[in-house]
C-alpha cells in the first residue's frame, strides 16, 4: 500500500450547518492524526479548542505543529458515508487537509488504493442502508432549512 494517497476529494460539513466545503486532501499512513488548516475553519465559521500537541513530520517531510483540535464531519466526494473525526488544527501548510490513514479497514474511511478486493454483499447492503439513511437525513434537513428561510422571508 502507498504511504501517501494524493488528491482525495472530500466534503466537510460542520454540525453547525452553516455551509459545507469541498477540498482536496492527502491521505498519509505515517501521521499520528488528521490535520486541517486554521484558514479552512475560519472560512467555515468554526471555532476550535486550543491544545499543545507535539510537532510531527509527515511522509513528505513537512513539519506540522498543532495549535488546536476540532471535530468535523466529512465524506468522500464519491460517497455519502459520513465520517466524524477529530482534526488537529495547524496554522498553515499544504495540503489544506491531510487525513490519517490507519492502514486497516476499520480506520481507513473507505479510502483505499485501487486494486483492493470487492465488497462482500453484506458490506454492500450495509453501505446502501447507511447511504439511504444519510440521504433521508439530508432531505429532512433541507426541508427544515427551506421552512426556516420561508419564515424569515415572511417576517421581513
Amino acid at each position: 500500500m502507498k504511504d501517501v494517497l494524493h488528491g482525495v476529494d472530500i466534503t466537510i460539513f460542520p454540525k453547525n450547518g452553516k455551509r459545507s466545503m469541498e477540498v482536496r486532501a492527502d491521505v498519509d499512513m505515517n501521521i499520528p492524526y488528521s490535520i486541517v488548516q486554521k484558514s479552512l475553519l475560519e472560512n467555515l465559521g468554526l471555532q476550535y479548542e486550543s491544545c499543545q500537541e507535539p510537532k510531527f513530520t509527515d511522509k513528505k517531510g513537512r513539519t506540522h505543529i498543532p495549535v488546536g483540535h476540532v471535530n468535523l464531519q466529512w465524506h468522500k466526494a464519491s460517497s455519502l458515508l459520513e465520517n466524524t473525526e477529530t482534526f488537529y488544527v495547524v496554522d498553515s501548510g499544504n495540503p489544506i487537509v491531510e487525513l490519517k490513514h490507519g492502514g486497516d479497514q476499520a480506520t481507513d474511511h473507505g479510502i483505499r488504493p485501487v486494486g483492493l478486493g470487492p465488497q462482500t454483499s453484506e458490506q454492500q447492503e450495509s453501505q446502501a442502508q447507511k447511504k439511504a439513511k444519510v440521504e433521508k437525513e439530508r432531505a429532512e434537513e433541507k426541508k427544515r432549512q427551506e421552512e426556516r428561510d420561508r419564515e424569515k422571508q415572511q417576517g421581513k
